[in-house]
């Protein structure tokens, strides 16, 4: 291989290092965030976390908190938009084994199952890592 040949090979290993790089960087930003829910007389609830709207992604991963002595659920959320919307929905346990009898798949149904109304924000990369929802009974 010549100087000249060489050269353009070596511009080319840079030039496809470099679009790596930025294709990596260019990816969609994760934040790692804690969520904890409660009622209003600052009891733990035992609720599922989703993301956006992906009650399956929520139930296939256990982003449940308040079951079995956890009282958070460490979440890594994915920020494709400034913000991302953030479901706490309460769930039904096993009065004996402390387990979910069934993870909701709305928030209506969360709401006829266990009378809390589930809680809703929405989440900035920049936010306080601990997330608190409060929910309130239907009554």
């Amino acid at each position: 291989m010549g100087p000249q040949a060489h050269h353009r090979s070596r511009r080319s290993l840079f030039a496809a290092v470099g679009l790596s790089l930025l294709a990596a960087c260019a990816g969609t930003p994760k934040r790692t965030f804690y969520f904890d829910a409660i009622d209003t007389e600052e009891k733990p609830v035992s609720c599922l976390v989703v993301i956006g709207d992906d009650w399956d992604g929520a139930a296939t991963a256990s982003q449940i908190v308040n079951v079995k002595g956890d009282d958070s659920v460490r979440i890594e959320v994915p920020f494709d938009a400034p913000e991302v919307s953030i479901i706490c929905a309460a769930i039904r346990t096993n009065a004996t084994t402390g387990e979910p009898d069934s993870l909701p798949t709305s928030r209506s149904e969360s709401t006829e199952a266990t009378k809390f109304v589930a809680g809703t924000r929405r989440l900035r990369v920049d936010d306080a890592p601990k997330v608190l929802f409060i929910l309130e009974r239907k009554y």
